[in-house]
């Protein structure tokens, strides 16, 4: 699939030399370059990169090159694989009090241009763990909005008073009263008890074009009505969900705080736990038993108690997450867990991109530059790719090798030396998705 330059916002159409299909080359060489391919601790130094369609063909020094293909001079800086961020939500484009009250058309619009954003902060790939996005990927997938590959989760699935109950107060209850709320009604979120209502969630999400389901499993920060320490979802009703996924071929994805929580996801199922900010010896052990996995975010810590939108009660439940983080890293640590890399990242765009800058200089303080490249290529890459037979982009993402899809990006500086670079955008001088460049500022 190529872009017209025609279709895409002028910002980008000034840099996407390549989106045009009377530009775009089927052979495409990117030399003198430095590799780091996403899993080796050793970067490949002057190497070219031999792209054909939207694939990698070969990486090396003395590469067969077709003379007819487009070639692209790195200048001797950083190539790595398109970052992925584990846990997006391309649809909570303002704080949820705020969504409630928005029209529709206005949410679509700044969906859009908030998929573009990501796209040219790096994040070629997104797993979006919550929302109405499915019009969203399909328009991306087609080319006529800019964005990263989208892998939908739907609806939140919520219990009664539940995280993603995002109800006003005086809204009414889906089944209690026979009503219903404008988040419900767009797509955000599904408000249901007892494991025959949960199937039905989980099935019409996936009717819908899910590829793995998010469940909320726990009490959270930003909800309104339940306290951080509520266990969510009985064990019945978690079971008849991932029993559901797995007849698909795909797995669920948790919101989960409390240890007590995150052991019942773990052991009816679950396998990717999102936030894990208390856990123990214990469910550190089963999650490793389990294959599952461990899915934190940091940028938040900093930048949560500054949002500005969060009640007495919500900040009282951020300081109990905030203050287990050194815990949370020694047991990380201590059990030698690969963790997955997370932003968690929406409201309006200066939070957002605060967010997203801040998850690469919060990681610093507890992992080294090359941990956290791997976190957010190929680490994170297993992560999307449980979705198993539900995944709609074969190939092997968060790698730069052979036959892997080609994510591309080139750097300016080092992020083996300073993983911050990636926090400013400016430093990214090409960006490719699919084989497409839609970003380009070499020299």
């Amino acid at each position: 699939m190529k872009l017209s330059i025609q279709s895409l916002p002028v910002a980008v159409a000034a840099v996407c030399l390549f989106a045009n299909s009377s530009l775009a080359a089927d052979t495409l060489l990117i030399k003198n370059v430095n590799v780091f391919d996403g899993e080796s601790r050793d970067i490949a130094e002057g190497v070219s990169v031999l792209i054909v369609g939207n694939r990698i063909s070969a990486v090396g020094k003395d590469l067969d090159v077709p003379d007819d293909a487009i070639r692209i001079d790195g200048g001797d800086k950083f190539l790595m694989p398109g970052m992925i961020d584990g846990h997006a939500h391309l649809s909570i484009i303002a704080a949820p009090r705020e969504l409630q009250d928005l029209h529709w058309a206005e949410i679509g619009a700044k969906m859009a241009v908030r998929a573009e954003r990501t796209l040219m902060h790096g994040f070629t790939t997104v797993r979006d763990l919550g929302g109405p996005v499915f019009g969203l990927k399909s328009a991306v997938d087609a080319g006529a909005v800019v964005g990263p590959r989208i892998f939908p989760s739907g609806a939140f699935i919520t219990q009664t008073s539940g995280h993603g109950d995002f109800r006003k107060p005086r809204d009414p209850h889906p089944f209690l009263d026979g009503g219903s709320s404008q988040m419900q009604e767009l797509g955000y979120y599904r408000i249901v008890d007892g494991p025959a209502q949960v199937l039905a969630a989980v099935r019409e999400n996936l009717r819908n074009g899910a590829t793995q389901v998010k469940l909320m499993g726990s009490g959270g920060v930003g909800s309104d009505f339940d306290p951080i320490d509520s266990v969510q979802f009985r064990p019945e009703e978690i079971r008849a969900a991932t029993a559901a996924l797995a007849d698909w071929g795909t797995y669920a994805g948790s919101h989960l705080h409390n240890d007590a929580s995150i052991r019942r996801a773990l052991e009816n199922g679950v396998l990717s736990i999102d936030h894990a900010s208390q856990m123990t010896d214990a469910s550190m052990r089963l999650l490793k038993q389990k294959g599952a996995y461990m899915n934190p975010q940091f940028g938040w810590n900093k930048l949560v108690m500054q949002a500005g939108f969060l009640s007495e009660f919500q900040l009282e439940k951020a300081r109990i997450v905030i203050d287990n983080v050194d815990e949370n890293v020694r047991l990380v640590k201590k059990h030698d867990v690969d963790i997955t890399f997370n932003i968690d990242a929406f409201g309006p765009h200066e939070l957002w991109a605060s967010v997203t800058a801040a998850e690469f200089t919060e990681r610093q303080k507890y992992f080294s530059n090359e941990e956290i490249l791997r976190q957010t290529t190929s680490i994170t890459a297993g992560l999307v790719e449980m979705s198993g037979k539900r995944n709609p982009y074969r190939g092997k993402l968060g790698v730069i090798r052979e036959d892997a899809l080609a994510d591309l990006l080139i750097v300016d500086g080092n992020p083996l030396e300073d993983i911050s670079v990636l926090a400013d955008p400016d430093n990214l001088r090409l960006i490719m998705k699919d084989g497409v460049i839609y970003k380009d500022t070499l020299d």
